[in-house]
């Protein structure tokens, strides 16, 4: 059974870490338990682990995984999610303009916070006592580069989905957050790659990182998110103070991207299915993996197959009940690009099932539903209690991403696309026949990779067609007219009200949302 010490943190230090966890008002440690706390080796670990649970796991078993299957996943044009209940993700797909008090809308500005909060206090403690305290030098480094990864994770993933937010990289009293404005996108990106830069200069390589400790990251891990950053602000800018800057870099994202391929640390599955199906280091696909194991009895379960889920196919597999009624059928126009022979559509979607007996028994037919990452063989007590790993980030990914860098000017060759387009491909089951594949075209093979990862709003965003592509879906999908206005304005989510309210008049909102 996998065995990661990081995971099970947030149950060791609950009764230490107390913050508030209703806004970004938290309440920092107190002196007198600060010093005390930060005493020896086995309490820096102890807090970093912590900083690694809620940047990774979230709040309960609700973490990014769960976040970017409904924030990305299911905003954007591979699922046609209306609800007949009123469902927090129905508003996501639907692009209501009320979301300021939506719940998965608000997870996201709270969780990450919180993680940025356990950051900053992690940084400035080993900064005062890391000499004394953890004598062994590359120990020490590696730790402090951890942090500075997971701030800089979090900082990120707050900028895709709200654009300017306030920037706080010191602990501060609630009175002081209190005066902190939403800061220029630029000045947040300055201190995403101060952070990440000095992570890829002092994170181990993969294999220096213990079996035990696996889902740490590593210098490549960083390196892929690095390169990330630099093609998001590359990409257009829509106007609305957003991630995307419009700048140049993908040479810059490129080279962090062929530094992972060079390393040779990773490689090409050729089998898809085995990509959602190995475990730990021996997949040499995982660059960035957020790791859970089942049957432990301490909550460190996934639950996040449940999301994209289908109740009725759970039960097909005679699981208990997982909490997915209510059905996210996938977007028929996004089923007719692929080919019946493809691979991905054949491992990773299920359209016909039946269930044998229940309340819920009865053949179900034409019901597409996302079921990559469900795994029975790592299924613990109760819906919970998954030991299913989520992939942040793949080894094609990282040749995919080199692609797009590539066909933007940021080196690489057309042949080299294309290679990996067919390589990607012929894994699928397709003829190798793809030839001077265009943007557009790379992005429409993503998709299909991709679909039910999380990455796909981060796609569209990217590829500078977001509003076009997602009301050319909405004209295709929306026959019962459920879906609001898509523009410029759709591509960030509001700030939380409760945020607003915090402190009003400090922060202004998103243009586009009812407040």
């Amino acid at each position: 059974m996998k065995k990661y010490i990081y995971i099970i943190a947030n149950i060791v230090l609950v009764s230490m870490f107390t913050s508030c966890e209703d806004d970004l008002n938290q309440i920092p440690l107190s002196q007198g338990t600060t010093e005390n706390f930060y005493s020896t080796q086995n309490d820096f670990e102890q807090a970093l682990n912590a900083t690694y649970s809620i940047a990774f796991h979230g709040s309960g078993t609700y973490g990014y995984g769960n976040r970017v299957l409904n924030l990305s996943e299911t905003r954007s044009d591979n699922y046609y999610a209306t609800t007949q209940a009123s469902r927090d993700w129905e508003g996501i797909n639907n692009f209501f303009t009320s979301l300021s008090s939506n719940g998965l809308v608000r997870e996201a500005y709270v969780s990450n916070y919180n993680a940025i909060y356990k950051a900053n206090q992690f940084i400035e403690q080993i900064a005062l006592k890391g000499n004394e305290v953890i004598p062994v030098d590359a120990e020490r480094t590696a730790m402090e580069a951890e942090a500075h990864f997971l701030r800089a994770f979090c900082y990120f993933d707050l900028l895709r989905w709200y654009g300017r937010v306030p920037l706080i990289d010191k602990t501060l009293s609630p009175q002081e957050v209190a005066t902190v404005e939403r800061t220029a996108v630029t000045e947040v990106y300055n201190l995403i790659i101060s952070d990440l830069e000095f992570a890829v200069a002092n994170l181990p390589e993969p294999d220096a990182i213990a079996a035990a400790d696996y889902g740490r990251v590593s210098k490549y891990g960083a390196k892929g998110i690095l390169a990330l950053v630099y093609m998001t602000r590359s990409s257009a800018d829509y106007g609305i103070q957003g991630s995307t800057l419009g700048l140049d870099e993908w040479s810059k994202a490129y080279q962090q991207l062929n530094d992972i391929k060079a390393s040779g640390k990773y490689a090409f599955s050729d089998n898809y299915e085995a990509i959602f199906r190995v475990e730990g280091s021996s997949n040499k696909e995982n660059v960035l993996v957020v790791p859970y194991t089942q049957n432990t009895g301490n909550g460190v379960g996934s639950n996040f197959m449940v999301e994209l889920g289908y109740e009725p196919y759970f039960a097909s597999l005679g699981l208990s009940q997982q909490g997915s009624l209510e059905y996210r059928p996938i977007s028929s126009s996004f089923l007719s690009t692929f080919d019946e022979t493809d691979e991905r559509r054949n491992f990773g979607i299920v359209e016909d099932f039946t269930v044998a007996s229940g309340t819920l028994a009865g053949d179900y037919f034409d019901r597409p539903t996302s079921i990559k990452y469900i795994d029975v063989s790592r299924y613990g007590n109760g819906r919970e209690d998954w030991g299913v790993d989520f992939i942040v980030m793949r080894y094609t990914d990282v040749l995919m991403l080199m692609a797009e860098c590539t066909l933007h000017g940021g080196g690489g060759s057309q042949a080299d696309v294309d290679d990996i387009v067919n390589d990607v491909r012929e894994r699928a089951g397709l003829a190798r026949d793809a030839s001077n594949i265009t943007l557009d075209q790379l992005f429409a093979e993503r998709r299909k990779e991709f679909f039910g990862e999380g990455t796909r709003w981060f796609d569209l965003i990217r590829s500078g067609n977001a509003v076009t592509t997602m009301n050319a879906w909405k004209n295709l999908e929306d026959t019962s007219n459920s879906i609001g206005t898509i523009n410029e304005n759709s591509l960030l989510y509001p700030i939380p009200l409760q945020e607003m309210l915090a402190a009003p008049d400090l922060y202004d909102q998103n243009p586009g949302y009812d407040n």
